[in-house]
């Protein structure tokens, strides 16, 4: 939870940057492990080795939904690029006793992946 609460207090407590979520800690599926967000990607034109964001809300939107029945994920339209358990109606729901949470710990583990805006492994937020 407490990168929630930095990611929280951001563009709130510096001034110098907007704000990035809405959601305080616990209050974002993210926190238990229940969302991913993500982005369509396409090969550059140029270097089959780059790939660049293919971006159109619309299409990602539905594609989101497409993906999330299949998944028992639900799309949210305020977010496009995110998927979310369906399991629950809101994050109130979620039993903090019945979910693991996700650490940050377990992922360096598990994986090599990096953000595309840090350095970090990927992390719920």
């Amino acid at each position: 939870m407490e990168e929630q609460a930095a990611l929280y207090a951001k563009g709130r407590t510096d001034g110098s940057s907007k704000i990035v979520t809405k959601a305080k800690p616990g209050e974002s599926y993210h926190n238990y492990g229940l969302a991913f967000d993500w982005v369509p990607l396409k090969q550059s034109g140029k270097n089959a080795d780059l790939w660049i964001a293919d971006w159109d809300n619309e299409t990602a939107f539905r594609l989101g939904e497409h993906v999330g029945v299949t998944f028992e994920l639900a799309a949210i339209s305020w977010e496009t690029g995110h998927l979310q358990s369906n399991k629950f109606k809101s994050w109130r729901d979620i039993s903090r006793n019945a979910v693991e949470q996700v650490q940050a710990k377990d992922i360096r583990k598990k994986s090599k992946a990096t953000s595309l805006v840090s350095n970090r492994p990927w992390s719920s937020r």
